[in-house]
């Protein structure tokens, strides 16, 4: 299981990249994590998430995503910056 933390709040991911909040016990299978890209202007995922995907390798990168059926990549601010994962680690 991945983990990571991005604007303040923990992530889980399983191996398929169905995706949810840590504190939730279950994935609803409509949201799915594709990556993470690392410039602002770029419209393209630098880093596709695999269960090989070293979590190391996530750290300052932006989340791209699959929310029942529309891809996106989380914008907006986060203390004054843009949210990237700060944080990411298997277990």
């Amino acid at each position: 299981m991945l983990y990571f933390m991005c604007r303040g709040e923990y992530f889980k991911v399983d191996e398929d990249g169905n995706m949810t909040q840590k504190k939730n016990s279950d994935f609803s299978g409509q949201w799915k994590f594709l990556g993470v890209s690392f410039h602002h202007c770029g419209w393209s995922i630098d880093i596709r998430y695999s269960e090989k995907t070293l979590p190391e390798n996530l750290i300052g990168g932006l989340v791209w995503d699959v929310d029942h059926g529309t891809t996106r990549m989380w914008a907006g601010k986060y203390m004054g910056k843009l949210p990237r994962i700060t944080q990411a680690w298997v277990e």
